[in-house]
């Protein structure tokens, strides 16, 4: 009934109280309140999203039951990352339409984003008792399990998600990430192998399959991965998990060329410093610690990686470690 008081009737607000058309009392709260939600909208369309916010505000002021006035409110409000605006807005809109699974949904969602796990997790349940369907709330209430712990729960409502959605590549990667984290190596990597097999060009999936099989001692089939990654994707961040790989397949020579890249790409990288200078290290010591050149050109790294963040007691420990060794 509520959308009838701000579309039926008329096409339009202008000229319903023309001589001899239709007329009703645009004094009343409803009635005003409809004609700001639809001057909010028009203001949202245009980009104009601070007038949007006060026409929309007001229309809930004048009529706090005009649901779709706080559905809008929280759309634009999430859109900017406002999250607490918006989950009040949601909020709202949950408690005049219950019913409606996507109400839940993006009220969870917002909770979500504010780390509010717990209220997160039933709102999504809610949505999903009002439609089973639903793979994206049980793919994130997945991620919420597996944020607070919850491992089983993790893999079960990820699993649902891949069963209700098995052409979602993103369904796949999240149940690998929530195997991974219940310590399932294998089953995990299937996950990430066929969600890479339905978009190839992910960067996240490619990089947590490789981590898979480095932590199932496969560093060779993590260094491909990570190269059919670098050849479609070369950011320095790339280049850097790709050597990370080759040198612990035993790949120096690779591995030195790809943090050379990368730090041509990215030079105050201090992450790609510490890979290169641990690389050489290792070569130093392999070397029966005879080419001082490489102990030295680590120790620059070490000092250039700490000078852009010196919060890095690790690094300081390598660098007080090797400073006064000689070969």
């Amino acid at each position: 009934m509520l959308a009838c008081v701000v579309f039926c009737g008329c096409a339009s607000t202008i000229g319903c109280g023309r001589p001899g058309g239709p007329r009703r009392d645009t004094t009343s709260p409803a009635a005003s309140a409809g004609e700001l939600y639809l001057r909010g909208m028009s203001a949202h369309r245009s980009g104009d999203r601070d007038t949007a916010i006060r026409f929309l505000t007001e229309a809930t002021r004048r009529y706090p039951n005009l649901a779709m006035a706080h559905s809008a409110l929280g759309d634009i409000y999430k859109q900017s990352g406002e999250y607490e605006k918006a989950s009040t807005q949601y909020e709202t809109l949950a408690k005049l339409d219950p019913f409606t699974a996507d109400n839940h949904h993006r009220l969870a969602l917002s909770y979500h984003f504010l780390a509010k796990l717990k209220e997160a997790a039933a709102a999504y349940l809610r949505a999903i008792r009002l439609n089973p369907s639903d793979w994206k709330s049980s793919m994130n209430v997945g991620l919420v399990y597996m944020a607070l712990g919850e491992h089983n729960f993790a893999v079960e409502y990820c699993q649902r998600a891949v069963n209700l959605e098995p052409s979602a590549a993103v369904a796949h990667a999240n149940l690998g990430v929530a195997l991974d984290a219940s310590g399932n190596r294998r089953e995990a990597e299937k996950a990430y192998r066929r969600s890479l097999e339905l978009d190839p060009k992910q960067t996240a999936p490619a990089v947590n399959l490789a981590k898979n099989l480095t932590e199932q001692k496969r560093p060779a089939e993590a260094g491909e991965v990570l190269g059919k990654l670098v050849s479609s994707s070369p950011t320095p961040a790339n280049r850097r998990r790709y050597g990370d790989a080759l040198a612990a397949a035993g790949r120096d020579a690779d591995a030195a060329r790809q943090y050379r890249q990368a730090l041509a790409a990215e030079p105050q990288s201090y992450a790609v410093m510490n890979s290169l200078a641990n690389l050489l290290i290792n070569q130093y010591r392999k070397g029966l610690m005879l080419d001082d050149r490489k102990r030295d050109e680590a120790l620059g790294l070490w000092r250039q990686s700490l000078a852009v963040n010196p919060e890095q007691p690790n690094v300081q420990a390598q660098l007080k470690t090797w400073q006064d060794r000689r070969g």
